[in-house]
């Protein structure tokens, strides 16, 4: 049960991708791992050295392999920091019947409903102006400040039988207080206050609302998690844990990339269909102290990469959600996700590789496949696999309630799944 209290603790530590990043890069920092940044010389690379790279909310780490690159290829882990939630917009202040109101943006795949009658926080980075610098400040505020009132039944008698529709737009602001006699109220200030500095000094932000409420163990018997955003920095915590796993020196350099901005398609920067990581292996390829002709794109194609984000479990209550012979369990074993039309970049060599990598950890593994008549989420496996051209597998741990601001999962698949990213990373 340690590993998912220490899940517990990860994510309680990150409620926003830039908070995630921060305590990634503590405990990388705290595993002897050091900054790079990609303006600077190439670094001197040995063999068991372990780097980071981070941009905003993602960060890329690496633990340096006895042979060169080109040789013995990568091992890579890839999952995501960011979450659904509610994002605010530059101009947020709204005043309406006397209420101070915040406008957002849902982000991502948000499940609304579960946004309502829910204590919120605040948190996000902050971009302050210091002289002619611009300096990216993070903010996170646990007090319940905003909250998104629901409609009494009263006024809503069909509710129960029609189900709750909300407008994004009219239905979702969060109040946030009330006007004062003036009819002043203003984000910038109330931010200025806690950074402690000037109101025109702030010039950006990126902020969302954060379920005050923290994770915990539940169930009868504490074999559930209970807890925001597992989908997906439970992924982040399970990967950042078999990379400081490694206790001994391996052939194959480790890498762990974890994204944002997947849940709106990883077409940023900093996201999956980024040249970013391509230009990490770049550097690892050509500052390894053993040099072996072919480069990067012989590295690639002899790696392999296990792309993690959460999977559907199967729901009691709506069992027909689910394809009749491919129905996940928590607790139960990573999960591999096939889509044959490559929503998922799974194939069946890659499925073999995972699966044999559980088997030498005695570990169960399930299958997922969506039904024929839903349509398929996605993730960052084929968009890696695509601008990498590397070998990919979309693996998962079993979850109820996903795009909640609450979600559920296995208490003990955290274990398993950490065993066998462990497992790719040393011998895969």
């Amino acid at each position: 049960m340690a590993d998912a209290k220490g899940l517990i603790e990860y994510i309680e530590k990150g409620p926003s991708p830039f908070h995630c990043v921060v305590e990634t890069v503590r405990r990388l920092e705290a595993a002897g791992f050091t900054e790079w940044e990609p303006t600077n010389a190439l670094p001197e690379l040995s063999p068991g050295a372990g780097g980071y790279l981070r941009r905003g909310g993602t960060v890329i780490a690496w633990r340096v392999g006895t042979d060169s690159p080109a040789e013995a290829g990568f091992r890579l882990l890839g999952a995501h920091t960011d979450s659904p939630n509610l994002r605010l917009k530059p101009n947020a202040d709204l005043t309406t019947e006397g209420y101070a109101q915040w406008a957002i943006e849902p982000y991502g795949g948000v499940l609304l409903a579960t946004w309502t009658d829910r204590d919120l926080g605040l948190s996000g980075r902050v971009i302050v102006r210091d002289g002619m610098k611009r300096v990216p400040r993070l903010i996170r505020i646990d007090k319940p400040l905003a909250r998104v009132a629901n409609l009494a039944i009263h006024l809503n008698r069909n509710v129960n039988d029609k189900g709750l529709i909300l407008n994004k737009q009219n239905h979702m602001p969060p109040i946030v207080g009330q006007v004062d006699t003036d009819g002043s109220h203003s984000l910038r200030e109330f931010l200025s206050e806690h950074l402690d500095c000037l109101f025109e000094d702030i010039i950006g932000w990126d902020l969302g609302l954060h379920d005050t409420q923290a994770p915990a163990l539940g169930g009868l018997n504490n074999e559930f998690v209970f807890s925001p955003r597992l989908d997906n920095q439970a992924s982040c915590y399970m990967a950042l844990s078999a990379l400081l796993a490694l206790d001994e020196t391996t052939r194959h350099t480790s890498v762990v990339t974890l994204y944002d901005h997947e849940e709106v398609g990883s077409g940023s920067d900093t996201g999956a269909e980024s040249t970013l990581t391509r230009n990490v292996l770049d550097m690892l390829v050509d500052a390894h102290p053993v040099r072996v002709s072919g480069g990067i794109t012989r590295a690639l194609a002899n790696s392999f990469l296990v792309s993690a984000d959460m999977a559907h479990g199967v729901h009691p209550n709506y069992v027909d959600k689910s394809e009749k012979n491919h129905k996940p369990h928590m607790n139960a074993g990573p999960v591999i996700k096939t889509n044959v039309n490559m929503r998922y970049a799974t194939d069946a060599e890659t499925s073999a590789r995972f699966r044999m990598a559980c088997a030498d950890e005695g570990i169960p593994v399930q299958e997922f496949v969506n039904r024929s008549d839903l349509a398929c989420g996605s993730t960052i496996g084929a968009i890696s696999a695509a601008a990498l051209a590397v070998r990919t597998v979309d693996v998962g741990n079993a979850m109820l309630s996903m795009h909640s601001i609450r979600e559920q999962c296995g208490a003990h698949d955290v274990e398993m799944m950490t065993r066998a990213m462990t497992r790719i990373l040393k011998e895969g």
